[in-house]
């Protein structure tokens, strides 16, 4: 009985302690939620020029001549060599007469003698009625064959030492002539190029081409030089180039650029509608691109993004986010989806409306 007693009386006394602590205990501190400071901008629809950036060099195209032999002959001498430019007139290869277009024109020249003392002795035996009239006409045809034959043969230098010279002024972009070589009628020697009839070409891929027309803008920056310079589009190739896998476009530069001047280049192939904002408020993840807006209680709600184009510090998205709700910028990193933040600063609004 004494026990049972001696029980109770301790536990009535625990209980009284527990009630004593529990009265006098401070509340337990619960974990603020975390909050970040980040700066917004309110989004607005609007019309952005399509930027196609591209590199390229200025070539020749239409600008370059063929220089040719118009008869057969020995280059014996080649004055000039690949780059360097040219005047109108200046001599670019010495060419002598090879055997064969020396006796070529012997025989045209024997041709004519011949063809002249026929027509002589056909005019002589007229008065006499040994010879007719139609007898002269014809024996003055063949003089006159005979003479037109050894006219183009002397006009194309045929069987004589001869100077090859440039049409006019530019720069000799290739020579296939080589002293001592045989070359025929027709052969190819020298390429020259006009400065003014030069283009720009530049490699672009078949997506970024199909938005490219001619009379499009452009700009562009000769590499070695730093030159700025307009330009407009002169056409579209309309297949791959086989080296580079691209679309050749050409261009037309407002100024003049040298021969084989590497350039970058930026095309404007017409508009596009979406919301233009700051490169860093776009960020990407393995589900893909992605932006976070704010809601009216600062709860910041992850938007998957569509990205038509990223050129600098900006990124144009597709116009498929709220508006009304403000976008945000720097510190979009340390948000996650749900998450509360705080704004600094003002909003702003990026770009021009429409």
């Amino acid at each position: 009985m004494k026990k049972i007693v001696a029980a109770g009386v301790v536990l009535l006394a625990g209980l009284a302690l527990f009630a004593y602590l529990r009265g006098n205990m401070a509340p337990a501190v619960v974990a603020a939620a975390p909050r970040a400071v980040v700066s917004v901008i309110q989004l607005t629809r609007q019309r952005v020029p399509v930027q196609i950036p591209a590199f390229g060099s200025i070539v020749a195209g239409a600008a370059e001549q063929n220089i040719t032999l118009d008869a057969a002959g020995v280059v014996t001498d080649v004055l000039v060599r690949p780059g360097q430019s040219v005047a109108a007139g200046q001599e670019l290869a010495r060419i002598a007469p090879d055997a064969s277009s020396i006796a070529e024109l012997s025989v045209a020249r024997d041709a004519l003698a011949a063809a002249q003392a026929a027509r002589a002795h056909t005019a002589a035996l007229l008065p006499s009625h040994l010879a007719t009239a139609a007898d002269l006409a014809a024996a003055t045809q063949a003089e006159n064959d005979a003479a037109a034959r050894l006219q183009a043969l002397t006009a194309q230098g045929t069987g004589t030492a001869r100077v090859l010279r440039a049409p006019f002024a530019g720069t000799v972009t290739s020579t296939a002539a080589s002293p001592g070589g045989l070359s025929p009628a027709g052969s190819i020697l020298f390429k020259v190029a006009a400065p003014a009839g030069l283009v720009a070409v530049a490699g672009v891929t078949e997506q970024q081409a199909d938005r490219i027309m001619p009379g499009d803008a452009a700009t562009i920056t000769a590499l070695n030089s730093d030159i700025r310079t307009n330009a407009i589009v002169l056409q579209r190739a309309a297949m791959l180039d086989p080296q580079t896998g691209l679309v050749d476009i050409t261009l037309a530069p407002q100024n003049p650029l040298p021969l084989g001047e590497p350039l970058a280049l930026t095309i404007v192939a017409g508009n596009l509608t979406g919301y233009e904002v700051p490169r860093n408020a776009v960020l990407n993840d393995e589900q893909g691109d992605y932006v976070f807006q704010l809601d009216a209680r600062g709860i910041a709600h992850r938007k998957a993004a569509h990205i038509l184009q990223a050129e600098g510090t900006v990124t144009v998205l597709a116009p498929d986010l709220d508006p009304a709700l403000p976008l945000v910028t720097t510190g979009a990193y340390q948000l996650e989806d749900g998450m509360a933040a705080d704004t600094q600063g003002n909003s702003q609004t990026q770009g021009n409306s429409l």
